[in-house]
C-alpha cells in the first residue's frame, strides 16, 4: 500500500510537470519516461508487488510517454492515439499535443487540424465529461488492514488480576 501511494505521487508529479512544462514534451523525453517506467514495472514484478495496484497508478504516465512517441500526422494516427489514451483525460491529451516540441530536423510540428481532430474524437469517446487537467497529488488511498480472526473465543481468555482489568 505504501509503494502504491509513493508511485502515485511520483506518477502524478511527473505527469503534472509534463503538462506544465513545454520543454518536457518531446519524443526523446517520451523514450526516457518509458524506460524509467519499465524499470519500475520490472522492480514491482521482481518484488511480487504487481497485485498491489501500483501498476495501475503508473498507467497515466505510461500513456503520456506513449503519446509522446507515436506518429502524429494522419487521421489514422489520430484514431490510434485516441484508442491508446484511455486513462488520460481529453484535456491532458490535447495539452500534451499542443506543448509537443518536435525534434529539430527529424519531425514536423503537429498541425492544428490534427489536434482538433483528436480533440473531437476524444469528446465523442468521453461524451464531454469534464475532468481535471492536473493530477491531484494530495490524494490518499485508503489503508486496508486485513482482518484475521483469532482462533480463541472471548470466553476462553483469562485476564490476570494483576492487570486490574476486572471490568472487562
Amino acid at each position: 500500500q505504501a509503494v502504491r501511494q509513493l508511485l502515485f505521487l511520483v506518477s502524478g508529479t511527473t505527469l503534472n510537470y509534463l503538462l506544465l512544462r513545454k520543454d518536457t514534451c518531446s519524443w526523446s523525453r517520451g523514450i526516457q519516461l518509458r524506460y524509467n517506467i519499465s524499470q519500475l514495472e520490472q522492480w514491482l514484478r521482481v518484488e511480487g508487488l504487481q497485485q498491489s495496484g501500483a501498476l495501475e497508478v503508473l498507467e497515466p504516465l505510461v500513456q503520456a510517454a506513449q503519446l509522446l512517441q507515436v506518429k502524429k500526422v494522419t487521421e489514422e494516427d489520430a484514431g490510434a492515439l485516441c484508442s491508446l489514451c484511455t486513462v488520460l483525460s481529453p484535456q491532458q491529451v490535447v495539452k500534451i499535443l499542443r506543448a509537443y516540441t518536435p525534434t529539430a530536423g527529424l519531425e514536423e510540428r503537429i498541425s492544428p487540424s490534427f489536434i482538433s481532430s483528436v480533440e473531437k474524437r476524444l469528446q465523442v469517446q468521453y461524451g464531454g465529461e469534464s475532468s481535471q487537467l492536473l493530477v491531484d497529488t494530495s490524494h490518499l488511498f485508503p489503508v486496508n488492514l486485513p482482518f484475521t480472526p483469532s482462533p480463541l473465543h472471548l470466553d476462553e481468555l483469562h485476564i490476570p488480576d494483576a492487570l486490574n482489568l476486572a471490568f472487562l
